[in-house]
């Protein structure tokens, strides 16, 4: 072997050294004193940043509430009691129950009409309409006695409330208690609308009982 080769050789074996970790050199026997600090305060600068990092991510993160979800809409179910029910979700529904019987019974579905009116008396037995009409299809169906108790029940209700008047007085007249019937006309006539079209119908009734004339 050449001295050229030699030297290159040797020049080669000085510069060798065993890879660390991360490609940091290890400590080893051949390397000098100003080298050996140079690697260990780079391996300090490592540990320690590492160490940082580690600390920053186990330290306790503010973290926000989730955003607020809008109340969803509910319906009451029919199960709930009326008592917990709102008033003004009660007067709705007592009206639109109304209007279902006055329709069914435009249509001659007299016992829908019934069950509407009974259900809105249910709900709300101060409503007088409600029993008023009540009253009306259980007579065209038949069932004196419990129309007039339902008319009854309505003026309990609503003491002077006309229309409950007026078809009390038109049934009793029509059983023959014409007394009775008299003194629901004139109860009509005090607190019914100056314009009510029956009016005069019973004006004319009352002098015919004055009479003692039946009714027709």
């Amino acid at each position: 072997m050449s001295r050229l080769a030699d030297i290159l050789m040797r020049m080669d074996e000085k510069r060798a050294h065993r890879p660390g970790l991360g490609g940091i050199p290890h400590l080893g026997e051949s390397a000098g004193p100003r080298r050996q600090w140079r690697i260990v305060g780079t391996l300090v600068i490592v540990v320690s940043m590492g160490a940082l990092s580690l600390t920053l991510w186990l330290r306790p993160q503010v973290s926000a509430p989730p955003a607020a979800k809008p109340p969803a809409l509910v319906s009451v179910p029919a199960s709930v009691s009326l008592a917990t029910t709102p008033a003004p979700l009660l007067r709705e529904r007592v009206a639109s129950l109304i209007q279902d019987g006055l329709v069914a019974a435009r249509r001659g579905e007299i016992e829908t009409a019934a069950a509407a009116f009974r259900k809105a008396s249910d709900i709300d037995p101060s409503d007088a309409e409600a029993w008023t009409n009540l009253g009306v299809v259980l007579i065209r169906a038949g069932d004196e006695a419990r129309g007039v108790e339902a008319f009854r029940r309505a003026l309990r209700a609503v003491p002077g409330y006309p229309e409950a008047h007026r078809n009390l007085a038109v049934t009793l007249d029509r059983q023959g208690r014409v007394t009775e019937a008299a003194r629901h006309y004139r109860a009509f006539l005090a607190g019914s609308a100056a314009d009510h079209p029956d009016r005069a119908t019973i004006l004319a009734r009352l002098e015919e009982m004055s009479a003692g004339r039946p009714a027709q």
